[in-house]
């Protein structure tokens, strides 16, 4: 070791020297990223090959190599949505799952075409087919207080009615409707046992757009049941907008009593005041109980 390499910090023995080189191998050598160590390598695509032998010559021809395709998790998935798509369209199309004519139960009034087309669920998808709905449709007509829409596999729909069944039959100026004791009205449907007859000469019930709101007070409908069921000659009731409910009685005048109060009451009285005139022989054109505490008549002239 000269003085010279002292001078300038080389290393003093052999060792030291090796020491020295290994550390600038060290130095010189790059780390490498840690990103670089985890990706793959990259490796070309699979493929197939196939020789094609020529027995005639003895040699054989190297056909192009093909593809070897894997199926992978999102190829998968595809082929799953493809089918599920074909399903739900075949399914939403099929004739087999095609409602036909539903099955109605509980009508009296309404016919069963009625509560078809009411319903609006024929010619529909089985899974189209909202019962709800259906059955708001079906409530929103007058005849029907309530129902019930059930649909079974794979294409039939059940519609079970409950009706509102009609007290009245009410003569409006010519256009006769049924009228429920809830005072909801509809046209006339045919034929009904037991019905309060009513009629006026003039519009007066309340007809709006409304379906379902009443159309007269109920309290008129109470007055004519009592009335029709206390007086036996009472089968035909008038109703006047001044003088209420009344008919015109077989002895010649007609009868009326206001459409509140007792009519039990109003009844009896009336009776025992009809037996008073008819045996007085008095030609009486009108009576009024309209107030059982005053009643009156009016004699013809």
């Amino acid at each position: 070791m000269t003085l010279t390499d002292r001078a300038l910090g080389h290393p003093k023995t052999r060792s030291e020297r090796a020491r020295a080189r290994r550390a600038r191998v060290v130095r010189e050598v790059e780390p490498v990223a840690r990103e670089a160590l985890l990706r793959p390598a990259g490796r070309r695509k699979a493929r197939r090959r196939y020789d094609l032998a020529l027995p005639s010559a003895g040699a054989a021809v190297r056909l192009p190599a093909i593809p070897v395709i894997r199926f992978g998790p999102r190829l998968m998935s595809a082929l799953l949505l493809a089918a599920t798509l074909y399903a739900l369209q075949h399914a939403f199309t099929a004739p087999g799952f095609r409602v036909g004519e539903a099955a109605v139960f509980g009508n009296r009034i309404v016919t069963i075409p009625q509560a078809r087309s009411m319903a609006g669920v024929g010619g529909q998808s089985i899974f189209e087919v909202d019962p709800q709905d259906a059955v708001r449709r079906l409530t929103s007509h007058p005849e029907v207080a309530a129902a019930r829409v059930t649909t079974r596999w794979p294409n039939q729909v059940e519609i079970e009615l409950t009706e509102r069944h009609p007290m009245v039959e009410w003569n409006d100026a010519g256009r006769v409707w049924w009228i429920c004791p809830d005072g909801v009205a509809y046209l006339q449907h045919g034929t009904w046992p037991g019905l309060v007859q009513i009629s006026s000469e003039k519009k007066v019930l309340n007809i709006t757009d409304d379906p379902l709101a009443p159309v007269v007070p109920i309290g008129v409908m109470r007055a004519a049941a009592v009335l029709n069921a206390q007086i036996p000659q009472a089968t035909q009731l008038e109703y006047d907008p001044d003088h209420g409910l009344g008919f015109e009685d077989s002895r010649g005048w007609a009868v009326f009593f206001g459409v509140d109060g007792d009519m039990v009451l109003k009844a009896r009285i009336y009776e025992a005041l009809a037996a008073v005139l008819e045996s007085s022989k008095a030609h009486v054109g009108f009576v009024s109980v309209e107030d059982p505490a005053t009643p009156y008549y009016r004699q013809t002239r």
